[in-house]
């Protein structure tokens, strides 16, 4: 059993498909306390930023391992958010990481 709010503070980006403005996911992330960021209507990139982070991660820290449980693959993508968040230059953040553009802020 997953608690009420377990992810508040987070954001999860999604585009206007039907699956994400389905009742039954709204009502599911707004009972974690995730907040619900939409991209852009017209302005695919906004969901292809979503969709490279996405594919970076699996690339990075999921395909080609085994995992015993899911606690290691929590624990994979965990390791791969704290160092993409602090080491990676992401070149339309002006190649600074993603911690640098936060503390600029």
């Amino acid at each position: 059993s997953v608690e009420k709010g377990i992810a508040r503070g987070l954001s999860l980006r999604m585009d206007h498909g039907t699956q994400y403005l389905s009742d039954h996911f709204q009502n599911q992330i707004k009972f974690w306390g995730i907040t619900p960021s939409f991209a852009f209507v017209a302005e695919p990139q906004t969901n292809g930023v979503a969709e490279r982070f996405n594919r970076t991660l699996k690339e990075q820290a999921i395909y080609g391992r085994v995992f015993r449980n899911i606690t290691d693959v929590r624990e994979a993508v965990k390791t791969f958010v704290e160092l993409y968040n602090s080491e990676w230059r992401v070149e339309k953040n002006g190649f600074r990481s993603p911690d640098e553009i936060r503390q600029a802020a």
